[in-house]
């Protein structure tokens, strides 16, 4: 079963300011995918691309990113900042994907994923992936420390009060982290070759 939050105007536009743009993990992404098919680079899709924040990342990659999400205002927004020309948006569920079978290089979800119908998102990156394409699901988790000078332990024991605090008020639909949601989606997947 999906999830459906963050679809309001005022989300969209929060999102696309606070948000963290993976730009090291999106390195790592092409250089796993250098070393498997180089020079194949032609279609991404981000999938749950909220605001475009990490979309625009995949834009000096391939021929052509799309960016998809269930929210029209998280479409509209992403459309409207400026964006690299061989970058579209169209709204969809993360579950079909408007694809034909085997056209996707990349197949992304940008802390996306544990939202989608898990098993009806796999099997529809799986059906829009071309052979030796790749799918990168990215999230982050509260289980994590930081470092920063001398402060790091402060900081550390900071965010531990600031994450307990927000405890109550996660989504049931998550639990308490969504490393298992993640290991679950990554166990769950046939390919060959994953890291």
């Amino acid at each position: 079963m999906a999830v459906r939050l963050f679809e309001g105007k005022n989300h969209a536009a929060s999102y696309l300011q606070y948000r963290v743009a993976p730009h090291e993990l999106i390195s790592k992404i092409m250089s796993y995918m250098e070393k498997r098919t180089p020079s194949q680079f032609k279609l991404a899709v981000d999938v749950g691309c909220g605001p475009g924040q990490g979309t625009v990342l995949l834009a000096p990659y391939f021929t052509k990113v799309v960016g998809t999400d269930i929210s029209q205002a998280m479409v509209e927004r992403a459309s409207a900042k400026s964006n690299p020309p061989n970058i579209s948006y169209r709204q969809c569920p993360a579950e079909e994907l408007p694809f034909t079978s085997g056209q996707v290089d990349l197949v992304t979800a940008m802390t996306a994923a544990h939202w989608f119908d898990r098993p009806r998102f796999l099997q529809e990156a799986n059906r829009v992936l071309r052979p030796g394409g790749c799918l990168a699901l990215l999230s982050y988790s509260m289980d994590m420390n930081l470092e920063y000078g001398d402060v790091s332990d402060t900081l550390n024991d900071i965010c531990q009060e600031f994450y307990a605090a927000l405890l109550p008020y996660r989504s049931s639909y998550l639990g308490p982290s969504s490393k298992k949601i993640y290991f679950d989606m990554f166990n769950s997947c046939s390919y060959p070759d994953k890291e």
